[in-house]
C-alpha cells in the first residue's frame, strides 16, 4: 500500500500542535518503505489552512500529536486518515515506529493549552 504521510514538524521533530507547526514533512511510503521525504513551510495559522495545504500536496494520511475537532472534521471530509496522539520525537523514529506498528499513541485532542512545547 502506498501512502503520502504529512507530519507537522519543527527542526526534525514531530510538532505537538497540528495547526501551529512551522513546517510539514511529507513522506512518501511505497511497499512499507520510505521512498521520499520533503520538508515544506507550513501555511500561516488560520482556520482550515493546514488541512487544505496538506490535501493540496496529495497527502493520504496525517501523523500528528494534538489537533482540534475542526481540523479532524476537515481532514475527514478531505478523505485523509488521521493518526493522532503521536509522540514528539524525531521524524525518523516516529516513522520507524509507525511502519513497524510499534508507535504508542497518546491523547490526540487539543485542549488549547498545548501551545509550544519547546525544549
Amino acid at each position: 500500500m502506498n501512502q503520502k504521510i504529512a507530519i507537522p514538524t519543527c527542526e526534525g521533530k514531530l510538532w505537538q500542535h497540528f495547526g501551529k507547526a512551522p513546517q510539514v514533512t511529507f513522506v512518501t511510503i511505497e511497499n512499507g518503505k520510505v521512498k521520499d521525504s520533503v520538508v515544506m513551510q507550513a501555511p500561516e495559522h488560520e482556520h482550515g489552512a493546514m488541512p487544505k495545504f496538506i490535501a493540496a500536496q496529495g497527502a493520504t494520511d496525517v501523523l500528528c500529536g494534538g489537533l482540534g475537532q475542526g481540523a479532524v472534521n476537515m481532514l475527514q471530509q478531505l478523505g485523509i486518515k488521521i493518526h493522532g496522539g503521536a509522540p514528539t520525537i524525531a521524524i525518523e523514529e516516529v516513522l520507524t515506529q509507525y511502519l513497524n506498528g510499534t508507535i504508542v499513541y497518546g491523547d490526540s485532542s487539543c485542549h488549547h493549552h498545548c501551545h509550544h512545547h519547546e525544549e
